[in-house]
């Protein structure tokens, strides 16, 4: 805004708000009507440095924004996909330690499918010895809960 603009919108309201205040008749509403017009030549007078508050706020966003624009990094969504594969192996072997009692080794295979992890097949590799009808249970509780083909060892 320059200053001839600005000057000008300053003079009018005050004349606008003189000749409002004048032919207004005296009352309630008339201390409404002069209140409200000292608000409004206060902010007009002040208008300049709120823009420029404002305009400033906006540029340092700019700024800021233009050099954090967050970007897939292909690299970090393997790293944590992988590192959650692994925590998920963990999780069913001590799922399967509780459920069953079996001390074994789990593995997944997974693929990443839209940045979300997919698994694709549990192998298991019991530690000991057990009979089919375990096998059996086992294979049924990990197709249930996890929805994916199961390989027992």
């Amino acid at each position: 805004m320059n200053i001839d603009a600005y000057l000008l919108s300053v003079v009018g309201t005050i004349l606008l708000g003189a000749v409002l205040t004048a032919i207004i008749p005296e009352g309630k509403t008339a201390s409404i009507v002069r209140s409200m017009t000292k608000l409004v030549c206060l902010l007009v007078i002040i208008s300049p440095i709120l823009s420029y508050l404002s305009a400033g706020k906006a540029v340092k966003t700019e700024k800021n924004f233009t050099q954090s624009v967050i970007q897939t990094d292909e690299s970090f969504i393997q790293y944590y996909s992988e590192l959650r594969v692994v925590q998920t192996e963990q999780a069913i072997t001590q799922e399967l330690q509780k459920e069953f009692g079996m001390d074994c080794v789990v593995r997944l295979e997974w693929l990443l499918k839209e940045e979300r992890i997919q698994i694709t097949k549990i192998c298991v590799q019991a530690q000991e010895t057990c009979d089919e009808e375990v096998k059996a249970r086992m294979c049924e509780y990990l197709i249930k809960n996890y929805c994916s083909e199961v390989l027992l060892e």
